[in-house]
This record gives structure tokens, sequence and C-alpha cells, in this order.
């Protein structure tokens, strides 16, 4: 078995598209299965010490 982890600098909701591409192109060489997926959308900036805005 072989896991592996891809990083991709993608535009924020592609994540679905770009996970189903990859599998695709991985089942050539043996059954795929995505085990997760997650995205790390831009966090908004926050202003004040408690972590709120003002």
């Amino acid at each position: 078995m072989l896991t592996i982890i891809v990083q991709v600098d993608a535009p924020p909701g592609q994540a679905i598209g770009i996970k189903e591409d990859l599998a695709q192109h991985l089942e050539r060489f043996g059954d795929t299965r995505v085990v997760s997926v997650t995205e790390d959308l831009p966090e908004q900036l926050q202003l004040g010490a408690s972590g709120t805005t003002r």
C-alpha cells in the first residue's frame, strides 16, 4: 500500500474537482481510494487582543 499526501495551491472551492481528477489519474496504477480532503481557506484578519474585531 502507498499513501500519498499532495498539497495543491489552487483557488478556493476547487478541492472536489482536484480530488476527482487526481483519483482518475491514479486509478491506472491500481485500486484508488481517497481517504481525506481538507481545504484550508484564507482567514479574515482580526484585530484586538481577544481575537474579536472592534
